[in-house]
């Protein structure tokens, strides 16, 4: 009997660990991975850049207008816009791509093996298109855009700090060029 009780606990602990792993890595919203998963990816995509000689893009992403949304429809209605944003995005990059919440309504893309730094911009474009659907809740059409600050990285220009640093410096002239757009970070450029 006691055999059969260590047995039960012993399964119950591993899937509590799985649980709050499962917790830890992934956005209770939307799903998405967090942060600290972004990171990690990014860490070995970075890795696997060198080696291969390829590079690799981040886009970020802020929805615009969020927290009009939240203050005039409520939090519910601003749940469902992230939770719609995220899955949106998930379904229009490649499964190898990691999509993260990283904030209130900001997310990031990373796209690792990139060849073509233009597929980024097609990548970003699409998205914007995208995203700009109604969602609907509760019966109305709620409105979302999205601003995106899309950075590439060529084999010898890999860090990851820097290039999230260049992803939100063109996510914010996406946002101060009006909105609903995207913005490839230029050297140099404020």
């Amino acid at each position: 009997a006691v055999l059969g009780w260590v047995m039960v606990l012993r399964r119950r602990i591993r899937e509590s660990e799985e649980r709050f792993r499962h917790m830890a890595q992934h956005d209770h919203l939307t799903g998405l991975s967090t942060r600290l998963v972004l990171q990690d990816r990014l860490s070995i995509a970075l890795e696997a850049a060198k080696r291969r000689r390829t590079g690799l893009a981040l886009l970020m992403l802020d929805i615009d207008n969020f927290k009009s949304t939240n203050d005039t429809l409520g939090h519910q209605a601003g749940d469902e816009a992230l939770r719609a944003t995220a899955e949106r995005i998930v379904q229009a990059v490649r499964k190898s791509d990691t999509v993260a919440r990283i904030g209130g309504d900001e997310f990031v893309v990373l796209l690792p093996d990139l060849i073509d730094s233009q597929a980024a911009e097609t990548i970003a474009a699409k998205l914007v298109a995208t995203l700009s659907a109604p969602v609907s809740f509760a019966g109305r059409e709620l409105a979302v855009r999205v601003s995106i600050g899309v950075c590439t990285a060529l084999p010898g220009e890999l860090d990851a700090d820097l290039l999230l640093r260049n992803a939100d410096a063109a996510l914010y002239r996406a946002k101060a060029k009006g909105k609903g757009c995207y913005q490839v970070f230029i050297p140099g450029k404020a």
